[in-house]
């Protein structure tokens, strides 16, 4: 995998990386990642293209950073481990409807990672981090593996649903139904490891 670039350090291209960031979230989330160039987020920073290049060595490496950055600002908000204790924190940290555009941002991350080795290697980066994190914070219930995994498909479809343009449920019947799911997979019996995957 190739090493993301160092961030800067300068305070004028800590503040040049930051707005790039931010220009980058809410073109994508507005257009698409696939109809915005490095031109058109060049052109509304004021820069040229090639003074993005000094922070991102691509278009596939700053959608990555975006979503590391999107994911660093909603996970600020919350308690892990006592979003592990309680399926209603669990709902508002991984599934509500105020995830929405991090989800957008993701479901794009995934269709380029198909075809976009700096989009692949990002995002299954950040997704080995993000599991890491859940896994040692979900470490009590009894497959937390099947947990991580669940939520992460959950999330994931939602994304597709909401990029279809789909309705969501009511949000009090969505949280209702989902943390009866995330009760009932906290009282999952343990994995026999002397059975193996199967």
């Amino acid at each position: 995998m190739t090493a993301l670039a160092t961030p800067p350090l300068t305070p004028k291209s800590v503040a040049t990386r930051k707005l790039l960031l931010d220009l980058a979230a809410d073109m994508f989330i507005e257009h698409g990642y696939a109809a915005i160039s490095l031109r058109d987020i060049a052109d509304a920073a004021g820069l040229t293209k090639g003074a993005i290049y000094g922070h991102f060595r691509s278009k596939g490496q700053l959608l990555v950073e975006v979503i590391r950055s999107e994911l660093a600002q909603r996970d600020s908000l919350f308690d892990l481990d006592e979003a592990a204790q309680d399926p209603d924190k669990l709902f508002d940290l991984f599934i509500s409807p105020g995830s929405r555009e991090l989800r957008l941002l993701q479901t794009d991350a995934a269709a380029a990672a198909r075809h976009d080795p700096d989009v692949a290697d990002g995002v299954e980066e950040v997704f080995a981090e993000r599991t890491r994190w859940i896994l040692d914070t979900l470490s009590e219930y009894a497959d937390p593996d099947t947990v991580v995994f669940v939520i992460n498909a959950l999330s994931s479809g939602i994304g597709v649903q909401e990029a279809h343009g789909r309705d969501v449920p009511d949000v009090e019947v969505w949280r209702k139904t989902l943390s009866a799911m995330f009760e009932a997979l906290s009282r999952l019996p343990s994995k026999d490891p002397s059975q193996g995957d199967t």
